[in-house]
């Protein structure tokens, strides 16, 4: 008797147990601070356009998947407020081919992230210095270099978006 009351004990602690603090990240991540969150378009100061567009789109996109934060377009109304400035962008060949300039490229990508919340006017999140790089190859024909290029800027996008959100997120 005294072996069962044993046995159903630790069982019963060992249920308890393993239900304890376990959730879905995304879900318990979310910052109690806000609940909506405004994302401004970034500032290109770039020489590329529609950079800024792109890494904006990744970033909605990635508070979308991975936050349960409410995002709404405009920022008077907005708890948070996301901003960001796009300082450089380059692509330098890593890698050459006999009668080539180059087949392979790295884009650089340097930003400044800032959230900030807008009753009290608090800088909640500031990071000046987000560098992201991503190898790409080109097409040898010269006529489609440029075309390969958005491709490239939709990976480094995404890997931004998601680096940002992430710290974010864990940052509460």
């Amino acid at each position: 008797m005294m072996r069962s009351g044993l046995i159903t004990g630790v069982a019963v602690l060992l249920a308890v147990a393993s239900g304890c603090g376990y959730r879905v990240a995304s879900k318990n991540r979310s910052s109690p601070q806000f609940h909506t969150l405004a994302v401004v378009p970034l500032e290109n100061k770039t020489t590329t356009s529609e950079v800024e567009q792109i890494l904006t789109r990744s970033l909605v996109r990635a508070f979308v998947e991975k936050s349960s934060y409410q995002l709404i377009n405009d920022p008077a109304k907005a708890d948070a407020v996301l901003r960001g400035v796009i300082s450089r962008l380059t692509a330098s060949p890593v890698i050459f081919r006999q009668g080539t300039f180059g087949s392979t490229f790295l884009v650089t990508l340097q930003a400044q992230v800032e959230l900030q919340d807008q009753r009290s006017g608090k800088i909640l999140y500031k990071n000046d210095g987000y560098i992201f790089r991503e190898q790409y190859q080109i097409n040898v024909d010269i006529e489609n270099f440029f075309s390969e290029l958005n491709p490239a800027l939709g990976r480094v996008a995404g890997d931004f978006a998601s680096s940002v959100v992430t710290t974010l997120l864990e940052s509460y």
